[in-house]
């Protein structure tokens, strides 16, 4: 069995980039998957941390759409 990749990504008003970002890394992890390197267990974890724009809005959609990605929502800003 193929290892399990997480990969996260901290977000902080990535409202306008995150179509194109969740677009290439969900190619990347299928593209891995399928060549059987990671498991189809594998996920995008976007941390929102605190974001003043509608990032949050936007990785629960990704959520909905794909099941490759999940989120986590921080109330406010604490930084990398």
């Amino acid at each position: 069995m193929a290892d399990i990749l997480y990969i996260v990504v901290p977000c902080y008003n990535e409202e306008e980039v995150l179509p194109e970002t969740s677009r290439q890394l969900r190619a990347k992890l299928e593209g891995l998957m399928a060549a059987g390197k990671i498991s189809e267990r594998s996920r995008v974890l976007f941390v929102n941390d605190g974001s003043r724009d509608r990032t949050w809005e936007t990785i629960e959609a990704l959520h909905r759409d794909c099941a490759l990605f999940s989120g986590v929502n921080l109330t406010r800003n604490r930084g990398h």
